[in-house]
């Protein structure tokens, strides 16, 4: 029997590991606040500086055209704030789950309630504010979740995103086959799966956001149809005094087994949801993402 061969990284991967280590590492014993205001002093910095700056301008400026130069303007400026917190926050996680009276938490009781129960349940969210902390605070009050996400580019970057969510999560599901077949392996052991629904796809249905067809991710409505299990709406917001609010919704309930044009309703009514909230904070949503094709 051969052997299997290690798996190889270029140098850029290696690189942005390496870089990602020593910053993590010389910032990790220090106060979450110190941390998390430097990263809104780098991103702020930074952000506008960058390609991604044009791509958040332009997407601003298609998604809400009835603001003026000046409302941009800050909408941006506070996008790459909380961006730049977001980023060097991974480093000081732990302290939030050491300090839980830093997370408000609403709405709660119901997941909960599913979780004592051993019941499944899908949780949707969106790129606002520190999406990490929703899984975190959930795992304390309900009961630790599956995430489903798409894997950085860097695999040894995936590795370090990793190791820092481990301590608060029941498992990670790529987006892939291999992360389909997790999923459904998750709900059909009774588990709670959340997924972050905001991103571009090049597949999917097409569905409106914002007023603009974008390609959207269907797993949430197919997989709470075929497992007949509650849709949770999950929003976090960072709030002005150094804390952040999690807010569980009233589950919603896909019809079970559905057919295309349910499916296609469910989509509708979930991308209505992350525009409000959207338009409630504005400045915290990741408007740098490609989310719309040109």
């Amino acid at each position: 029997m051969s052997e299997t061969s290690p798996v190889k990284y270029s140098l850029k991967h290696r690189f942005e590991a390496g870089l990602a280590h020593v910053v993590f590492g010389l910032v990790r014993h220090l106060p979450f606040s110190a941390v998390s205001a430097f990263g809104a002093r780098l991103g702020r910095t930074v952000g506008p500086l960058t390609s991604a700056h044009r791509t958040a301008a332009r997407n601003l400026a298609l998604a809400l055209p009835e603001l003026d130069d000046t409302a941009r303007a800050k909408i941006l400026g506070d996008t790459w704030d909380n961006f730049g917190r977001t980023m060097m926050e991974y480093a000081v996680l732990s302290q939030l789950a050491d300090t839980p009276e830093r997370i408000v938490v609403e709405g709660h009781e119901a997941l909960a309630a599913l979780a004592r129960e051993g019941r499944a349940a899908v949780l949707f969210c969106a790129h606002l504010a520190n999406w990490e902390i929703i899984p975190m605070a959930l795992a304390r009050l309900a009961k630790p979740l599956t995430i489903v996400y798409r894997a950085p580019n860097n695999p040894l970057v995936d590795k370090i995103i990793g190791e820092i969510r481990k301590p608060y999560t029941a498992g990670m599901a790529p987006k892939s086959a291999t992360g389909a077949r997790l999923m459904m392996k998750a709900l059909a052991n009774h588990e709670h799966l959340i997924l972050v629904v905001d991103q571009k796809l090049n597949t999917g249905l097409e569905i409106p956001f914002f007023g603009r067809g974008a390609f959207t991710g269907d797993a949430v409505a197919r997989f709470a149809m075929r497992f007949d299990c509650p849709v949770f709406p999950v929003r976090t917001e960072r709030l002005e005094d150094g804390r952040f609010k999690v807010t569980v919704e009233a589950p919603w309930q896909f019809p079970p087994n559905g057919n295309e044009e349910d499916v296609r309703v469910a989509l509708t009514r979930i991308n209505r949801r992350l525009e409000d909230w959207i338009r409630a904070r504005p400045g915290q949503w990741l408007w740098m993402h490609k989310r719309w094709p040109k």
